[in-house]
């Protein structure tokens, strides 16, 4: 499991009293990231577990799952469009071979009218 810096920062960690804000250890990141492995979607009591388990605030877990998703989703998104840029990439290389093809007919048929 791969985890990222960025993700060692907890986005929620400081409280309205001007706390500050607090990093993730990576005991807790790898947790997390084990738990959002099983399933991406926070139900309310595992929620309230892997914050008892974690030592972290509720509110800190349901914000880190809704910025992993988040990052999940760009992810997702970027293979995506890798896979259609390949598949573009080898349609218009066939369309190209097509219209040398369909020209260097038209070549040939106007010749042989002459």
């Amino acid at each position: 499991m791969h985890v990222d810096e960025d993700q060692l920062s907890d986005d929620e960690g400081y409280s309205q009293l001007g706390e500050k804000k607090k990093r993730l250890s990576l005991e807790q990141v790898k947790a997390l990231e084990k738990s959002f492995e099983i399933g991406n979607k926070l139900e309310p009591d595992r929620k309230m577990q892997l914050a008892k388990a974690l030592g972290l605030q509720p509110r800190q877990v349901a914000i880190w799952f809704q910025n992993r998703r988040a990052r999940w989703k760009t992810k997702q998104l970027e293979k995506e469009y890798e896979v259609l840029k390949k598949q573009f990439e080898s349609l218009k290389a066939d369309n190209d071979s097509l219209k040398a093809q369909n020209h260097k007919l038209h070549a040939e048929f106007w010749l042989r009218l002459l």
